[in-house]
């Protein structure tokens, strides 16, 4: 899977475990908020890969927040 070319926008701040929503086999390990005007952070998506140790089943997706109407 390759990172989304624009901010996913989610309901919510995601944490470790949550599921990316577009690839429910991927889940957070890591999330990072950050200050910035267009995005709220980063979070680290882990899914099915090559094997252990290996980065490549890994995604980085930044995000931003809307709540629902």
């Amino acid at each position: 899977m390759k990172p989304s070319f624009e901010p996913l926008v989610l309901k919510s701040h995601p944490g470790v475990g949550d599921v990316h929503p577009l690839q429910p086999l991927y889940r957070a390990v890591e999330v990072r908020l950050m200050e910035s005007a267009d995005i709220e952070g980063k979070v680290v998506y882990a899914g099915p890969g090559a094997g252990p140790g290996l980065k490549s089943w890994e995604v980085v997706e930044a995000f931003v927040v809307r709540p629902a109407a």
